[in-house]
């Protein structure tokens, strides 16, 4: 290898090296969690904005809360289409604004939807509780 094509390859060795180092979990497989890694948040919130959620995609603690707040002009609602076995349905009636929150006390994927408007959809994660450390 002559010296001129060693440096580029010199280069991005450091760069991924950088990278790796500042961006915790890149590398680690789904499910796999760092001693650094904080647990979900016991409650979070979700903005209910013009035929959107934000964040999409949200995660809590099992036993969390998550509270939604309507932040537009158009009426939304939340429909839950998929819940883990056992788990409510129960969502919340077409409205323009306010808030509306929810306990949750089954881990698993929570899936949900604007019945007005196609394509509005979320996800939440609800994380089992971590086991206490022996």
């Amino acid at each position: 290898m002559s010296s001129r094509s060693a440096v580029p390859a010199v280069a991005f060795a450091a760069t991924m090296t950088f990278l790796c180092l500042q961006a915790p979990g890149l590398g680690q497989t789904h499910g796999e969690a760092t001693a650094s890694q904080a647990p979900p948040p016991a409650k979070t919130r979700v903005l209910v904005k013009d035929n959107y959620f934000e964040p999409r995609s949200a995660e809590v603690l099992e036993g969390g809360k998550v509270n939604w707040k309507w932040s537009g002009m158009n009426r939304h609602s939340i429909r839950f289409t998929k819940v883990p076995s056992g788990a409510s349905r129960k969502g919340a009636k077409s409205r323009t604004e306010g808030r509306w929150k929810r306990a949750f006390s089954r881990p698993g994927v929570y899936r949900y939807v604007c019945r007005h408007w196609a394509g509005m959809r979320g996800t939440l994660n609800v994380e089992p509780e971590p086991s206490p450390e022996s």
